[in-house]
């Protein structure tokens, strides 16, 4: 998140950082902190020794233009997948938020 950046701002920016895909029309669905949601690659140390927590805001759209083209720096790959057919890679932390959106 840069200063001053709204979560909607960030998340519309990320997405089309790493997938070249411009998404509108965000509703908040979650916002994700707390001990509940803390997975080990969420908290960080930094140099000076000050510590950080990594707070995620989860969006819902159906408002998707462009075409996927993958940032190799940031992503592995970029797909859609049906909610009942999801990855087994996909990670607990990435599948708990999903399956947050859904009520599954």
């Amino acid at each position: 998140m840069d200063l001053g950046e709204s979560f909607e701002e960030v998340a519309k920016r990320e997405i089309f950082e790493e997938t070249g895909l411009v998404v509108e029309n965000l509703t908040l669905i979650h916002v994700f902190s707390g001990s509940k949601y803390y997975f080990l690659n969420t908290h960080f140390k930094i140099a000076n020794g000050d510590e950080i927590y990594s707070v995620t805001a989860v969006f819902y759209t159906t408002d998707v233009n462009g075409k996927i083209k993958v940032d190799y720096k940031e992503s592995e790959k970029v797909q859609y997948f049906a909610m009942d057919d999801m990855p087994n890679e996909l990670t607990d932390e990435y599948r708990c938020r999903i399956l947050h959106k859904s009520g599954i």
